[in-house]
């Protein structure tokens, strides 16, 4: 028996409703089931045997499920970003409290050295490139909100340890930011979001050393971009010899599109510009009927809630700053997202179609803070989203 795709009507009920409601009601689910002591933490799909196996037989015999609370900084920034949305929109400072509360989490766990664990046992000896720039965009955003010296320099420090410990790989177009500090594959992924995060030291500091790399880094991506506007998921360097041209593809390029267009609205940046709109056709081909989101390039299935809230949000970027015009499709992910969304705030799965027949029903927090942050700055938007109608 086939499982029932995320869309089904009889899979949810029909009160799927605006984003900022949304938004609220998720955030309040998240705070009642998965902080702990300050802390964003739960279960992960995690990597290996668990990502391939593991997680479905905890989905289907949740007796044998054990208590895990994984803590990502990333999910623990998401979480920030997503409390200063709404305590933005609805002036409630309960929510500006939760941001900072977060943020102060964040600088606690940050090593003398600049870096953060990782928290998987399998990688524990690794430094991971994502962790440490979620890690300071968040301590960033509460500098810039309060002025607080001791965030800017957590941001500092991570900016020394990836210079000194993660480094870059040399590219014919450019340079490469290493994904942890023992090099691997060239992840045009990694790329962005440290050009993401260089704009945002640049621009809490005034300090233009922290943009010189920048050219050298957008070279790469130019280099690499497919003609589809793609971004492959990792080239052979390093200690990888393959290359894996697609992997996840529209989610990953969904993030990859939504940082350089934030990078290049700020900085006024041309070459930024052009890699974010090629991104966003490709991310368009991506949208599915019902508002789901393809997994790959080579397959549709398993519809998963942060894939379509991730492609939504770079969408909805790319077509308010008016270089591109995909609000339409921007508007049906999030329609189709918020149609998922139970009564308590939570969804019903992470995902659907797994293997062609599988769910994994389990909650992982890291992936529902990114859904959390997405919907939550949608509510920003003066644009309406109309609320679905139910299906007979």
């Amino acid at each position: 028996m086939q499982a029932r795709p995320l869309s089904d009507p009889n899979a949810v009920p029909a009160t799927a409703t605006v984003p900022l409601e949304g938004a609220r009601r998720l955030h309040a689910y998240l705070a009642a089931r998965h902080l702990h002591d300050g802390r964003m933490a739960g279960a992960d799909q995690g990597i290996r045997w668990n990502i391939r196996f593991g997680r479905f037989v905890k989905s289907y015999l949740p007796m044998l499920r054990p208590v895990e609370r994984f803590w990502f900084v990333q999910g623990q920034a998401y979480w920030a970003r997503a409390s200063w949305t709404l305590g933005d929109l609805t002036g409630d400072p309960a929510y500006h409290a939760a941001a900072r509360a977060a943020t102060r989490v964040i600088l606690a766990a940050q090593r003398p050295d600049g870096g953060w664990d990782y928290p998987l046992p399998e990688r524990k000896h690794l430094v991971a490139t994502v962790e440490g720039d979620f890690g300071a965009i968040a301590m960033l955003e509460c500098f810039q909100r309060d002025g607080d010296a001791a965030m800017l320099e957590g941001a500092r420090k991570w900016h020394e340890y990836v210079e000194r410990e993660i480094g870059y790989q040399a590219h014919p177009g450019g340079l490469c930011v290493n994904y942890f500090q023992k090099p691997r594959g060239l992840v045009p992924n990694n790329t962005c979001e440290w050009i993401w995060v260089l704009g945002a030291l640049g621009r809490a500091t005034g300090e233009a050393r922290y943009l010189e790399r920048v050219p050298a880094l957008l070279g790469f991506l130019e280099a690499v971009q497919m003609p589809s506007g793609e971004l492959p998921y990792e080239l052979a360097g390093g200690n990888e010899p393959r290359t894996r041209p697609h992997y996840l593809c529209f989610q990953y390029n969904a993030f990859q599109c939504m940082k350089l267009a934030w990078y290049a609205q700020e900085h006024d940046d041309t070459r930024a510009r052009r890699i974010a709109e090629r991104l966003s056709d490709f991310l368009a081909t991506g949208v599915r009927d019902n508002g789901s989101v393809r997994a790959s390039c080579a397959s549709t299935l398993p519809e998963v809630v942060y894939y379509a809230d991730a492609v939504g949000m770079a969408l909805h970027t790319v077509s308010t700053h008016g270089w591109r015009d995909h609000h339409a499709l921007a508007d049906r992910t999030f329609r189709w997202v918020l149609a998922q969304q139970r009564s308590d705030g939570g969804f019903p799965a992470f995902s659907r179609g797994d293997y062609g027949l599988l769910s994994d029903r389990n909650e992982y927090p890291r992936y529902l803070a990114m859904t959390l942050a997405h919907v939550a700055e949608r509510a920003r938007s003066p644009r309406p989203l109309a609320i679905p109608q139910a299906r007979p």
